[in-house]
């Protein structure tokens, strides 16, 4: 019986705190500034659409996932045989089927081969869409003029295009000459350059819109 009261005990102070954390979100939420309060919201928004679309229309089209594979695998291959000053480096793009929950898709991946003989795979899991969408969104919801939005996303968009090339690049060399460390470059150090030059672009894009950080002020 003591055991019981004691269980019940914890239960209750466990609900009670579980419900002043509840309200201590919502009225940290309420004294948010309007203009991070719009932010929030048209993240969540874009974010949400973005899943949808590309869940249930961009996956079982390949669409742009296919063409963005081909193009990172061709790029990686060039320019490796431009460092290499040779020809042997070549992508050869295949597919293969992939289940997604209850359906079974086509999905498209590029190996980057030297001398014919697989060097690197390039998977649309590590094409770096994500992560664009991730800038693009990012941009679209903070404040600022839509001409400079474009400007930053169109732009940003390529840098991350070729910045990714180069990961893969360097992670063909390490292949080649470092396999002992390849791992830790292909999980770690080069996601962490990618992820810090994204960064630095948002604070690009912050700086440049010149928005002011001030409760209730927000250009658009």
């Amino acid at each position: 019986m003591l055991t019981e009261l004691k269980e019940l005990i914890l239960i209750e102070r466990k609900n009670k705190w579980q419900m002043i954390d509840v309200r201590m979100i919502g009225e940290s939420v309420k004294k948010l500034p309007e203009a991070v309060k719009r932010f929030l919201i048209r993240v969540a928004v874009l974010f949400a659409a973005w899943k949808i679309l590309y869940l249930f229309i961009l996956i079982p089209a390949e669409v742009p996932d296919a063409w963005l594979v081909k193009k990172l695998g061709s790029g990686t291959a060039c320019v490796l045989n431009i460092v290499y000053n040779t020809t042997e480096f070549n992508a050869v793009a295949t597919r293969r089927q992939k289940v997604y929950g209850t359906d079974t898709v086509n999905v498209t991946f590029s190996n980057v081969q030297k001398a014919k003989k697989k060097l690197i795979g390039i998977y649309q899991a590590c094409n770096g869409l994500e992560l664009m969408i991730l800038y693009a969104g990012f941009i679209i919801a903070f404040a600022g003029k839509w001409r400079t939005k474009l400007l930053f996303i169109v732009a940003g968009l390529f840098g991350l295009y070729i910045i990714n090339v180069l990961r893969l690049v360097m992670l063909g060399y390490i292949c080649i000459e470092y396999p002992a460390h390849f791992q830790f470059a292909h999980k770690y150090l080069f996601n962490l350059v990618v992820y810090a030059f994204t960064f630095l672009l948002w604070v690009w894009y912050v700086s440049a819109s010149k928005v002011k950080a001030m409760p209730g002020v927000e250009r658009v």
